[in-house]
């Protein structure tokens, strides 16, 4: 098959997440990939860098499995904020119709609402392609600029009425697109994979530990991921005290950058934490199971609100993958498909963490049966090689009845 990915962030820069393993597994099942994504401001060389209009390829790219070969198209847009995406309107429209059309694409799968979701939906329709859109957020919540969310929420509802089939992670996302108008038939869940091969509980973290300065001594907490300002970080920082009182070797190990990173390294010098919590900033995907293997716990505080309600953060996957039990806030989507300890999860609510802390560390024995509760569901659910065929068979029937 010739398969098409659209998205509307930077292929490069966004930390690998499922965009980048699925369409580099369906490669290497021997189908033509492409992918449409959406370049950085960031990239600007200097103040009087404006970008192009010129369209970039890459070829050959991977950045999930080594030897795959997906192909890359940037559509060329202005590098000045606002004028980016509106710039890009037009481009990716040019763009996402020369790929369809000299590409010969069977189908499409797309990540994105408000930068190239409607002209994708609109030349699929011209050249008889069918649309899978993967809805893995709250796309209008993610929009940094509040002004535009109400735009980009009708623009999100449209998508959802128009494209051919709908595939969630979690039941609640699955009722939350149905909410906005999609048809019900439409909709299907897909859950998130991850790579055992890479995500076990059998990585060697022994050079890690020393670089980190941590020792068998240590007992170890662990989040990893980007955060953002609902990552609840700062609120468990500010517990943090508590559970260092009842053990004083423990370590919070935070592996991410963003908008609160800052933040929260002021936190940690106020509160006089410098010397039992690691700040990494971003690090290389291929150290992730490295990190997560450290851990004694690993965590997601995400505060609940519209943005995170629905969803299942990719970490959750990888760390019961390594068989690490998991301390996190009841979000619904979560709660939904992850019911609780007997697949590696303990819900608290963020105010009760560092209690909750405490009692997984006091009782190691149940904290380890929760972690390998977690490691046979992922096992037996979240193969990412088994979902990626599942893709395919969407796809394919798809392809064959358009």
């Amino acid at each position: 098959m010739n398969i098409l990915f659209v998205h509307e962030v930077d292929w490069f820069r966004k930390v690998v997440f499922e965009m980048h393993s699925l369409s580099e597994l369906l490669s290497s099942l021997g189908h033509n990939v492409f992918v449409v994504d959406f370049g950085s401001l960031r990239d600007r060389k200097h103040i009087f860098d404006f970008g192009t209009l010129k369209t970039k390829e890459f070829n050959n790219v991977s950045r999930a499995h080594v030897g795959s070969s997906v192909e890359l198209i940037r559509p060329g847009f202005i590098k000045a904020p606002f004028l980016d995406r509106a710039s890009a309107f037009f481009t990716h429209y040019s763009e996402i119709k020369k790929a369809m059309r000299d590409k010969e694409i069977d189908a499409v799968v797309l990540y994105s609402v408000p930068t190239n979701a409607l002209q994708t939906i609109t030349l699929a329709r011209k050249y008889g392609v069918p649309v899978v859109f993967r809805s893995i957020d709250v796309a209008h919540m993610l929009v940094p600029y509040k002004i535009l969310r109400p735009i980009t929420f009708s623009l999100e509802k449209r998508v959802y009425r128009c494209v051919d089939k709908i595939l969630t992670l979690s039941p609640k996302l699955s009722d939350y697109v149905i909410r906005m108008g999609a048809d019900r038939r439409k909709v299907e869940m897909l859950p998130l994979g991850v790579d055992s091969n890479k995500f076990n509980p059998n990585v060697d973290t022994k050079e890690l530990k020393e670089k980190l300065g941590l020792t068998e001594e240590n007992k170890v907490i662990l989040f990893i991921g980007t955060l953002f300002e609902f990552s609840g970080l700062d609120l468990y920082l500010e517990q943090f005290p508590a559970v260092l009182k009842e053990f004083p070797e423990a370590k919070l190990v935070i592996v991410g950058g963003g908008i609160l990173f800052e933040k929260l390294r002021k936190l940690v010098v106020d509160l006089r934490l410098t010397e039992n919590v690691v700040l990494t900033g971003f690090q290389p995907f291929d150290m992730m199971p490295q990190y997560i293997n450290l851990a004694d716990i690993c965590i997601n505080p995400f505060e609940v609100n519209a943005t995170t309600r629905d969803i299942i953060p990719g970490k959750i996957i990888q760390y019961l993958s390594c068989a690490k039990p998991v301390l996190a806030t009841p979000l619904p989507g979560m709660v939904s498909l992850l019911s609780g300890s007997e697949l590696g999860i303990v819900y608290s609510n963020i105010d009760r963490f560092a209690e909750n802390t405490v009692k997984l560390f006091k009782d190691s024995e149940m904290a380890k049966a929760i972690g390998e509760n977690g490691y046979r569901y992922v096992k037996n659910n979240h193969d990412e090689r088994e979902i990626a065929r599942r893709l395919y068979v969407i796809l394919n029937q798809m392809a064959n009845t358009c």
